[in-house]
């Protein structure tokens, strides 16, 4: 609302030699008069007024010229002025000091007894010139202030504040923070976007606006959240931003949220903050999540967090705010502020503003608000017509009754624009078109005219304080290099939809290549929004091209849900894109984008594999696209977590023959590790062998690491692969070196990830040594890992390491709940390879409890899922339970055939240790024959590198044992 301001008291002060007194209007120098013009003396009046303080030359403008249009030359030549009068050095100043670019500063010093009278409280307002005197709305700000107080006390606040457009949301919030005085306030924004948002858009622009104010909260961020410094690139160089890339490679969104938490409580230990942020209907489904989190978050924290709304936007569209804020309000983490309309009183004191005899005319406010129903914008609108007009020989009562008020605010708007010159509207149209905030040098381009002249026209609708003002200025910032904004969303709104259609689309088209422009020249242009308007330009193919960075970079900020939208939003406007080679490669890295963010937030399910199969069937139209190794190798791992091993193995390859014809070491790298990966799970020792040896051959003298394609660390994975085979083959040394390099590797690296991928690769080797121990210590050491960092991946693998351990350590029954309840959630994710092994965990589990019926149906699961899908890795472990339970059930000769079965089976698949464990349970449990004992000792001959182990001693007990009968 723009509302006439209050006029300030008269200035009557003593500085150095000089005294000042404005009601008198006169300036004394030692006791006689000095001349000066009236406006000299006015803007001395307006700068000693605010002793010490900034004013802008806006400010400067609008106080002594009102809302005239002046050149900036005028201020100057009036400065200039004064400076003569009182002999002052702009060089060496003692009274009035020039800030370069910003405005002046009186810093005379006052002598003792000066007096400065009191002036009416008025808050400075976002363009930094006074806000507005505040009417009503007592409840709201009481309510608002009790928050503050209980938030400063340690108690978390969430407060909404809501209302319809053109209540007064931000006129309320601008009162209640200038009420608060030098608090730490950062505040933020949601704009209106096109398909997904950025993702925490509000709450980057309040961690931006805080770190531009308080330098020690970039090194905070540094300390507890390196994932939200990542989303801020100024305040990091781009080789840190390089390192904490690869260093949190796999972490989860999750991750963000309990970051911010904790930047937020370490942050409010040292003061209260209050967070602003404005608009979120127009908020991203990732800011909701982090408001809630933030609100369920436990412990003490001084910090209230502020946002508003407009309530029938977030119901009508069903947003996330929506439930979310009946949740919390139920669960007593929030409280809402509903602004209603002016009442009667309220228009009263509004009018008195303005004429306080008018104010007392009952009849006249009566109408007033009648025809308004009290909304404020509608309220300030309707008196200014009335008020403004310049025939006097009609009353202000008359023309209210002859007022043909708009039926709402578009309307009233309507009014507005119509009274707009058609430079001004074509400005103002052009503005829309950028946004809720826009650059002058945007616009210039954009209309092709001098930019002088635009920045002239921008600061005159400014002054007239109903379209534009610029935004607040940070500290260290020149204010005329900041972005303009429409003082309401609603006024852009309706300004940027009474625009014809083909207009809009022309001025989407040139505002695209104005920021293209100034891209180049290194203005940060998100991709996001240069994808929006190319697609409302309809030009889908530029579009298209800066959708695929947006997503790409959505994934970069640890952002996969966003990435979805992005993509989903482009692949419907593919449909509209010429057909050929070019719309192919778009998309085939769409596609894949969306496979690969669909992986991180859906699992492995439906989603993710037809986005991948959709990008893999356009593939051999396009064979040297740049993303066909991150396509190759995300497919054929989705495939193998699915179970699908053989079209994994044609999916490795395609990888293997693309590799051989571009010469591509990513690719062949890429091909090893899926091959590698399914014939370990197929039980084909020798061959997995194989294909692992030949990877490290590639990644280790190319030293490849993490990257694009690879999520983790190739080297660290293939080592810790390899150690398994080897353990399978029975050379243990070997297995143990090479779990040592890749443990060494991971360590170096410091990537949580690659951590884990160690641990689980020492985990699988445990379990087949049966030490429950380490693998309990390892299972704990994932779960803080996954917990830390939110890392998907082991999220499950831990808690069923964790009950195999318990079960083994003397609690079954807690070891197969913990194993059965990740089973499942596992299987919900669509991932199903190992899941024989981990259905034989949860039957030995219950053949440890003593449930012998329970584990035999858990172990013809397991058999069926691994007959099923191919999978025979732990096909001997199993038969071996087989064998266990039949000997608990008095089935000996049922036991006998399970565990000859097992023998054979691991003699099929080249794994002699397995051999060895199956032989020493046939030699210990029943009635082996002397053939068979003779295999074993020849076995642990050729096995020097098992002696030692637990198993091998007890084959030569056995062994010993029978000699002697």
């Amino acid at each position: 609302m723009a509302r006439p301001q209050l006029q300030p008291s008269p200035v009557q002060i003593r500085f150095v030699d000089f005294e000042l007194d404005e009601a008198n209007a006169c300036l004394l120098h030692h006791g006689k008069a000095v001349a000066l013009a009236p406006t000299p003396f006015m803007l001395l009046c307006v700068l000693a007024r605010q002793p010490g303080a900034l004013l802008s030359k806006d400010a400067l403008l609008d106080a002594v010229w009102g809302h005239r249009h002046v050149s900036d030359s005028v201020l100057k030549t009036a400065i200039s002025e004064l400076r003569t009068a009182l002999g002052d050095d702009p060089r060496q100043p003692r009274f009035i000091e020039t800030v370069s670019r910003r405005g002046y500063r009186f810093i005379a010093a006052l002598s003792p007894g000066a007096t400065l009278l009191p002036e009416p409280t008025v808050a400075p307002a976002a363009d930094g010139q006074p806000s507005p005197p505040f009417v009503g709305r007592v409840d709201a700000v009481a309510r608002l202030h009790r928050a503050w107080e209980r938030a400063c006390g340690g108690q978390r606040a969430v407060v909404w504040l809501a209302g319809e457009p053109g209540i007064g949301k931000t006129t309320l919030i601008e009162h209640f923070v200038s009420g608060l005085g030098s608090v730490a306030c950062a505040r933020g924004h949601c704009v209106e976007h096109y398909g997904a948002g950025e993702p925490y858009l509000p709450v980057l622009e309040a961690l931006a606006d805080l770190c531009r104010t308080d330098p020690a909260l970039p090194v905070l961020l540094r300390t507890v959240a390196p994932t939200w410094l990542l989303q801020l690139p100024w305040l990091s160089t781009a080789e840190e931003r390089d390192g904490l890339r690869r260093e949190l490679a796999g972490v989860g969104p999750e991750r963000m949220l309990r970051e911010m938490g904790e930047l937020l409580d370490r942050y409010t230990e040292q003061r209260p903050l209050l967070l602003v942020t404005e608009d979120l209907h127009w908020s991203d489904r990732a800011t909701v999540q982090l408001i809630d989190y933030i609100a369920r978050r436990r412990g003490r924290a001084r910090l209230m967090w502020l946002g508003s709304f407009r309530v029938a936007e977030v119901v009508a569209l069903d947003h996330p705010l929506s439930s979310l804020r009946h949740e919390l309000r139920l669960q007593r983490l929030c409280e809402e502020v509903v602004l209603d309309p002016f009442s009667e009183i309220e228009v009263a004191d509004y009018v008195a503003q303005r004429s306080a005899s008018l104010a007392r005319d009952e009849a006249f406010v009566r109408a007033l608000h009648e025809r308004t129903d009290g909304v404020p914008l509608f309220v300030s609108s309707v008196i200014s017509e009335v008020m403004d007009q310049a025939d006097d020989d009609i009353t202000i009562e008359a023309r209210l009754a002859n007022l043909a008020v708009p039926e709402n605010l578009a309307a009233i708007i309507d009014h507005y624009i119509a009274k707009l010159g058609q430079e001004q509207r074509s400005l103002l149209s052009a503005a829309a078109v950028c946004g809720a905030e826009f650059r002058v040098e945007t616009v210039s381009l954009v209309l092709e005219c001098d930019l002088a002249s635009l920045a002239h026209a921008c600061e005159e609708l400014v002054r007239e304080q109903v379209w534009l003002m610029r935004l607040r200025a940070g500290e260290g910032e020149e204010a005329e290099e900041l972005p303009y904004s429409f003082r309401h969303a609603l006024f852009r709104q309706v300004l940027y939809d009474r625009t014809p259609r083909s207009l809009r689309t022309h001025l989407h088209r040139q505002v695209g290549a104005a920021l293209e422009h100034e891209r180049t020249a290194g203005v940060p242009v998100a991709a996001s929004e240069l994808a929006m308007h190319f697609d409302r330009a309809r030009q889908p193919m530029i579009a298209l091209r800066y959708y695929a960075e947006a997503a790409e970079t959505a994934l970069l900020h640890f952002s996969p849900a966003s990435c979805v939208g992005l993509t989903e939003r482009a692949l419907f406007l593919l449909q509209q894109a010429p057909e050929g080679p070019e719309r192919d490669a778009l998309e085939i890295t769409l596609a894949t984008l969306q496979g690969v963010s669909a992986f991180h937030t859906l699992g492995v399910g439906g989603e993710a594999r037809n986005a991948f199969e959709r990008a893999y069937r356009l593939l051999a139209n396009v064979p040297e696209h740049p993303m066909r190794g991150r396509l190759l190798h995300g497919f054929g791992d989705l495939l193998a977590m699915r179970g699908d091993y053989a079209l994994a193995l044609a999916v490795a390859e395609h990888a293997e023959a693309l590799s051989s014809e571009t010469n591509d070491p990513a690719l062949m790298l890429a091909a090893c590790i899926v091959n590698g990966g399914v014939h370990h799970l197929q039980g084909r020792t020798q061959a997995c062998r194989s294909w692992l040896e030949r990877a490290l051959a590639i990644a280790e003298p190319l030293d490849i690491g993490t990257n694009e394609i690879f999520a983790v660390d190739p080297q660290v994975m293939l080592h810790g692969m390899l150690a398994i085979e080897l353990v399978r083959s029975g050379l243990l040394q070997q297995g143990r070196v090479h779990i040592q390099r890749a443990w060494a590797r991971a360590q170096a690296l410091r990537q949580p990830m690659t951590g884990l991928v160690a641990a689980w690769h020492e985990v699988l080797i445990e379990v087949r040594m049966g030490n429950h121990v380490r693998v309990a210590a390892l299972a704990d050491d994932m779960q803080a890992l996954v917990d830390e960092y939110s890392l998907a991946l082991g999220r499950t693998a831990c808690r069923w390491w964790r009950g195999w351990a318990d079960a083994r350590n003397g609690a079954p029954l807690d070891g197969y709940r913990r194993i059965r309840e990740a089973y499942e959630e596992h299987a919900r994710l669509g991932m199903r390879s190992g899941a024989s092994e981990v259905l034989g965990y949860a039957a030995e589990a219950l053949l440890l409890a003593g449930d012998f019926d329970g584990a035999m149906a858990e172990l013809q699961e397991a058999l069926r899922v691994g007959e099923e899908l191919g999978e025979r890795v732990y096909l001997p472990q199993l038969l071996l339970l087989e064998a266990a339970i039949a000997r608990a059930q008095g089935r000996p000769d049922a036991g006998g055939l399970a565990v000859r079965r097992a023998v054979e089976e691991a003699r099929a698949q080249e794994a002699p240790w397995l051999e060895l464990l199956a032989l020493v349970e046939l030699c210990g449990h029943h009635d082996a024959v002397a053939a068979e004992r003779q295999t074993l000792a020849a076995l642990l001959d050729q096995l020097p590198e098992t002696e030692g182990t637990e198993l091998a001693k007890r084959g030569r007990l056995l062994l010993q044992a029978a000699s002697s009968a």
